[in-house]
């Protein structure tokens, strides 16, 4: 496992962020032992997505077998962050706090409230948190520009933003702006659906009237994701996020151990000669495909 700077937070994550959500299939025995193979395999950053008893039990269990400060633990809640208020707050102290039996939390990732700032009580206390030294830090989770306003405040130490192989200029400016005004960046989505159909399809080799009329009907694919020898089409779109300096760390989901040390696995390889040339292809292709098709 590769360890990275968190922001300016003097806080070193792994490379990988490990996503805990609620799911029906797994107990608390099991989300102990999911978590204990994370750490086995250097994973020290988790992401806690869920407040099912089974999952806060099992996971607590296991963090509390890690010195604390060796954590990086993130709570996440979702919904309207502009409806968030006192109660939201006293959800995150049961279940947090409780729940997972801490006695602080590295940072509260919420959604993009698209405004200034955020609501007055949910605001209020969140610093009341921090200055009790419960929370070090909140994280603002975007797909899109977040307001400077809210930026601005000193309760925002991280963004989380996805990022993939086929991510355009406005993604990548975003990530690394944020990055060089010294906040952290978790990467999320690295192998989104889009991606995931394409692998599954073996697109037909272009007629030679196609490669006539459409210059760029042989080059440009998305073939290699499932024809690169030793690497499958996540593992590849895993390893192209890695490879991107602005981010602290890239968010990943696995339910059982094998899924956890295959994914680990990737942060020590470095892609294949011509992986990256075939990825840069495939986006300039896909540029240009669509420019074309605004023209017509």
């Amino acid at each position: 496992m590769r360890y990275r700077p968190f922001g300016t937070t003097g806080i070193a994550v792994s490379a990988l962020t490990l996503r805990l959500a609620d799911s029906p299939r797994l107990r608390a025995n099991d989300w102990r032992a999911l978590v204990f193979t994370a750490l086995e395999n250097g994973v020290n950053s988790f992401q806690i997505d869920g407040d099912a008893p089974d999952l806060l039990k099992g996971a607590g269990e296991a963090f509390a077998s890690v010195e604390r400060h060796l954590l990086f633990l993130t709570w996440r809640i979702r919904g309207d962050a502009m409806q968030h208020s006192q109660q939201t707050l006293e959800v995150l102290r049961r279940s947090a706090f409780e729940g997972l039996s801490l006695d602080y939390l590295d940072l509260v990732l919420i959604n993009d409230p698209q405004s200034s700032s955020l609501p007055v009580a949910f605001e209020s206390g969140l610093q009341d948190l921090q200055k009790g030294r419960a929370l070090r830090g909140v994280g603002i989770a975007s797909r899109g520009d977040i307001d400077p306003g809210l930026l601005a405040n000193d309760l925002v130490t991280a963004v989380s933003s996805p990022y993939n192989l086929s991510s355009g200029w406005a993604e990548r400016h975003r990530i690394r702006q944020a990055s060089k005004n010294d906040f952290a960046v978790i990467g999320e989505d690295f192998w989104p659906q889009a991606l995931r159909e394409v692998a599954d399809k073996t697109p037909p080799k272009p007629s030679f009237w196609q490669r006539r009329t459409d210059p760029l009907a042989d080059v440009g694919g998305y073939e290699f994701l499932s024809n690169t020898p030793g690497w499958s089409a996540e593992d590849i779109c895993l390893g192209y996020a890695l490879t991107e300096p602005s981010l602290a760390t890239v968010r990943i989901t696995a339910d059982n151990r094998q899924e956890i040390e295959r994914l680990a696995a990737v942060v020590e390889r470095d892609l294949p000669t011509g992986v990256c040339a075939q990825i840069e292809m495939a986006r300039f292709s896909a540029q240009e495909r669509e420019k074309a098709a605004h023209r017509t």
